[in-house]
């Protein structure tokens, strides 16, 4: 695996494309976001489930929204690089449900502190998973920001 950007290093790279669970994806997640300038937001929606129905054009939202929000200035944590790995434990893990990576990836990351705002893609609320990490951010005080239509040319 390539370093996805300059809060990376080639460690965190070899380590992810080797990991075997969601724990050890938060562990170099968390690395990365320490990296980053604070105060860093992440953005949250639809990826497997809701929105457009489809893996591929859902990540190429994310990807335009996350470059907006880093254009923007913002510091952005970028999930996508771990998209690859996600699918390849999920795959494996099958039998332990949905909530695995929820709890085993995302909620450390949340639990750290490192992540103060969340950025909620227009029509978050059919996915899952989006779902669940708006409840984290309440019970968490995470910040919660609800972007609007087409936001980063998103459609």
């Amino acid at each position: 695996m390539d370093v996805p950007n300059k809060f990376w290093t080639e460690e965190d790279a070899s380590e992810l494309s080797r990991a075997k669970t969601f724990e050890v994806m938060a562990v170099v997640a968390l690395r990365v976001i320490a990296r980053m300038p604070q105060p860093v937001g992440q953005v949250c929606g639809p990826i497997t489930t809701g929105g457009t129905g489809s893996l591929e054009k859902n990540l190429e939202i994310f990807r335009r929204i996350i470059i907006a929000l880093s254009v923007s200035g913002t510091s952005i944590f970028d999930q996508l690089p771990f998209e690859p790995s996600i699918r390849r434990v999920r795959n494996w893990e099958y039998s332990a449900g949905g909530l695995r990576l929820l709890e085993g990836f995302y909620l450390p990351i949340f639990k750290s502190g490192l992540i103060q705002r969340l950025y909620f893609i227009h029509g978050w609320e059919s996915s899952l998973g989006a779902r669940w990490e708006h409840e984290r951010a309440l019970e968490l005080g995470i910040s919660v920001e609800y972007l609007p239509v087409g936001f980063g040319g998103a459609a």
